[in-house]
């Protein structure tokens, strides 16, 4: 969860009323939990196996993001040079809306646009005007060309060429904080891979048990005074989002299309549905005594910190207050231990 409003919204407190539970289930005054130990969710597939290609890919994608620009003159342009481009796009003889550009910059043979209008710009100088004519499928993802013949008509009114830095010792030293050398670069970017597609693994098994997890919830009712604290966070959010704007509020949810009664319906749902989760990961994390030392708190805090780009811990504490930090973090550890404690079955 990367909006810093969804982290805004995690409310801390303590269910209220006695607790009862029995094997993976478990009941408190708000809510009934039939099952979170031991549920069955569909085995997770890890992405593909990090190749020799997939690390080079990501190299030289690093090598692109230190590419020094510069503007070409002297020759037409040619793949892998970045075209600036004018163009008008028409079907039946009239323009389409919305359908041209200004200034637009296309490397070429990046497959950004389709592959013809790329095609099209490679040998044309600056100053060129030239037309290209292509039928769209109607499934064309493009709704302003989609079913249309088209023609465009395009002027290259620039060309820049990218140069890379080579991939050297020195330059790897400039860039890792633990590789001295290209081999252990590439070693570096492997391991990477490797925890990331770890890190997929294991999200998208957390997200697949905790909706099981809340599927298996029923909300027996909502704290009144919790459940308006949630809905006074998304009032106060988008308030700011008017007051951004120097909108009234009334014309602010014109703007997004939107009822007062329809946003009053969105706001109590969306409260809820935080508000079930806060008290579902309250209830696990209570019978199964599931907590943290101060030490392991405060790395958590960093973690968190960074997963909502906060610029470091202490700017995320004085944006959002300690009982909703630990909200978060407590629900964190459920999901976490919910995983865990899962049955991954193989289709």
């Amino acid at each position: 969860m990367k909006r810093r409003y969804a982290m805004a919204a995690l409310l801390l407190a303590a269910a209220a009323g006695l607790t009862s539970c029995s094997g993976g289930s478990a009941s408190n005054d708000y809510i009934k939990i039939s099952k979170y130990k031991g549920v069955e969710v569909p085995a997770v597939e890890g992405l593909p196996d990090i190749t020799d290609e997939s690390v080079e890919n990501n190299i030289q994608t690093v090598l692109e993001g230190f590419a020094e620009v510069t503007e070409v003159t002297d020759r037409p342009a040619q793949e892998g040079d970045i075209a600036v481009l004018d163009y008008t796009a028409s079907a039946d003889g009239q323009e389409i809306e919305n359908g041209g550009n200004s200034e637009y910059e296309l490397e070429l043979g990046s497959n950004t646009f389709f592959a013809e209008f790329e095609e099209a710009v490679v040998g044309h100088s600056i100053g060129d005007t030239f037309e290209l004519q292509h039928s769209f499928d109607a499934s064309y993802t493009n709704q302003n060309y989609a079913g249309k013949d088209v023609t465009f008509r395009i002027t290259l009114t620039g060309i820049k060429e990218k140069e890379l830095p080579d991939l050297t010792d020195e330059f790897v030293q400039t860039i890792s904080q633990e590789s001295e050398t290209v081999d252990e670069y590439r070693e570096e970017i492997r391991r990477l891979l490797e925890k990331n597609n770890e890190e997929y693994i294991q999200s998208e098994l957390q997200d697949t048990v905790w909706q099981e997890v809340l599927d298996n919830t029923e909300v027996i009712e909502y704290p009144e005074d919790r459940l308006e604290e949630e809905k006074q966070h998304f009032y106060d959010y988008y308030q700011a989002g008017a007051d951004y704007y120097e909108m009234e509020f009334a014309d602010f949810l014109e703007g997004m299309e939107v009822t007062e009664e329809e946003f009053e319906e969105q706001v109590t749902e969306a409260a809820r549905s935080n508000l079930k989760e806060d008290l579902t990961a309250e209830l696990i994390a209570e019978k199964e005594n599931i907590s943290m030392t101060d030490e392991e708190y405060e790395k958590a805090k960093e973690d968190l910190a960074e997963e909502m780009s906060y610029t470091d811990v202490e700017q995320m504490e004085e944006e959002v207050d300690e009982k909703n930090i630990r909200s978060y973090i407590l629900r964190d550890q459920v999901k976490a231990w919910t995983a865990e404690n899962c049955i991954q079955v193989k289709e």
